[in-house]
């Protein structure tokens, strides 16, 4: 990859307001958004389509609401877009909420962030108890819209004032409240612009209640006023990009596995596995001599993708190194970021010229990094207003103004920052050894019968539990030498009593994270 070079130019805003009419005012007749109707027809929305339905529906929750907190729950559509950016520029707070939750949890949500008005999909509305919320359904949004035709939207917009309301998902299914505000929103768009931009279209699949599924994977392209394609659905992944033809696409590492799972697999299905591999160590040689051949060698993979696709940026997770280089190979570059919902969420992100293999990339622009005990400390503009009515554990994590991130890592001389675990997964062992698991399974993970891997402490023992590639499941033998392997290459009090292999993959939260707390009770 290149040298460092100059940050990409972009403009400041103050807040989504602004930014809503800039793109009107600039490039008006420009396509902003794609998406699949209800009967997969395929529909286009300008700059102006936008700005109006924004504007009109804005001025209607104006007149109808003041300073509320107003509750979205439902699948991921262009609706839901428009309906998020007309709350929180009429002057009233989204309080976005996973519709896949518990009916019971969906109501607890509801109560932490003392919401009482909702907008839902009509899929979803046995969700919710409607004898103690104000329901309206998102399906009906044109007619809101329409009504607020008539109307004005006069809210003046304060943009250290609450915007958003996400709720964390971590992985011990403990959810806090995290504001936002439309000043943290748009210093994190200009920061991370600053350091990656796309070429062309974006692809949209992550859920909108999550902070990278909205706001990196939404409003960033919106901001670079590059289109984007709201997926419909997972299961129509494929087939959408395909349609699509995205230069871009913003994914957490689960999918990245999957399409490096069913190109192997279709490779083998048409007899193309030993061509696949030679072609990848040609592939390879060949780029360490900087020669390019990859859009010839690997064409019928990346029409696979809709022959355009030159960036993929994962956050949410972990991804494995040997992800990122295999798919450079083929011409596909995997620029890994690092963020959280509490930042804004992007803190750094590889370039599309200039990155670094097992990093999570630069820090983003006006945005300050630095080490504390080990662990990954923030400072800046993105960093949240705080968690919602709860002094306490806000208290607990910005200190001095720095937020701590819980994660733990370093910065390389070149500035990339590196993830080496997270601080409250680490394992004390009974001779006060602090072991982080993640550098484990990172190492474990590069195998390749190793699907899914999990480090975990019992009766003062390091166990590995493996759930193996479709290939190597039940060959306990050959994991039995892959940990005798490890061992032999590691310190002692880094070592591995044993590998136990799992016939079913390890639960997950909806952001796709394992859930570590779950192991030992499967």
């Amino acid at each position: 990859m290149a040298k460092n070079y100059a940050y990409y130019s972009h403009n400041k805003l103050n807040d989504l307001r602004e930014l809503l009419e800039k793109n009107y005012k600039t490039n008006k007749d420009g396509i902003a958004f794609i998406y699949k109707d209800s009967s997969l027809n395929t529909i286009s929305k300008t700059y102006e389509n936008f700005y109006e339905e924004v504007t009109n529906l804005s001025s209607y929750l104006f007149n109808s609401y003041n300073n509320k907190h107003i509750a979205i729950i439902a699948e991921n559509s262009y609706s839901w877009v428009v309906l998020f950016y007309a709350i929180i520029i009429s002057g009233n707070v989204a309080v976005v909420i996973d519709k896949d939750l518990e009916p019971e949890r969906i109501e607890k949500l509801l109560n932490i962030s003392d919401t009482e008005d909702i907008f839902c999909s009509k899929n979803y509305v046995d969700s919710i108890n409607l004898k103690k919320f104000n329901v309206n359904y998102i399906d009906d949004l044109n007619l809101y819209i329409n009504k607020g035709k008539k109307l004005e939207n006069k809210a003046v917009i304060d943009n250290t004032k609450p915007a958003v309301i996400f709720f964390t998902s971590g992985t011990t299914g403990f959810n806090k409240a995290v504001l936002l505000s439309q000043k943290n929103i748009c210093a994190d768009l200009y920061g991370a612009a600053s350091l990656f931009k796309p070429y062309g279209a974006a692809f949209a699949p992550l859920p909108f209640h999550h902070a990278f599924g909205l706001i990196t994977a939404i409003l960033k392209p919106y901001y670079y006023q590059v289109p984007v394609f709201i997926n419909s659905s997972l299961k129509r992944v494929l087939p959408e990009i395909q349609e699509a033809k995205p230069n871009t696409m913003f994914v957490v590492p689960a999918f990245v596995e999957t399409f490096y799972k069913q190109i192997w697999s279709t490779a083998r299905k048409t007899n193309q596995e030993k061509k696949l591999k030679i072609g990848i160590k040609i592939s390879s040689l060949l780029l360490k001599c900087h020669i390019d051949i990859r859009k010839k060698l690997f064409a019928s993979i990346k029409n696979q993708f809709g022959g355009n696709l030159d960036f993929v940026i994962c956050g949410g997770a972990p991804l494995e190194s040997k992800y990122v280089k295999w798919f450079r190979n083929i011409g596909i570059e995997i620029l890994n970021g690092y963020g959280i919902t509490e930042c804004s969420p992007v803190v750094s992100v590889n370039r599309n010229k200039y990155g670094c293999d097992g990093s999570v990339g630069q820090i983003c622009r006006d945005v300050e990094a630095k080490i504390i005990d080990n662990e990954v400390c923030i400072k800046g503009d993105i960093v949240m207003l705080g968690y919602y009515k709860d002094k306490k554990a806000t208290d607990e994590v910005i200190k001095d103004g720095w937020f701590h991130t819980g994660d733990y890592g370093y910065i390389n001389d070149d500035g990339f920052l590196f993830i080496t675990g997270r601080k409250k997964n680490i394992i004390i062992l009974s001779n006060g050894e602090n072991i982080s698991p993640e550098v484990i399974e990172a190492k474990l993970a590069e195998d390749d019968g190793v699907c899914e891997v999990i480090v975990a402490e019992k009766d003062n023992l390091l166990i590995a539990y493996i759930y193996p590639n479709e290939e190597y499941m039940q060959n306990q033998q050959y994991f039995d030498n892959l940990i005798a392997k490890y061992n032999r290459n590691v310190p002692k009090n880094h070592q591995l009593a044993k590998a136990v292999l799992r016939t079913k993959e390890f639960k997950k939260n909806n952001n796709r994270k394992i859930l570590r707390d779950k192991i030992m009770e499967e």
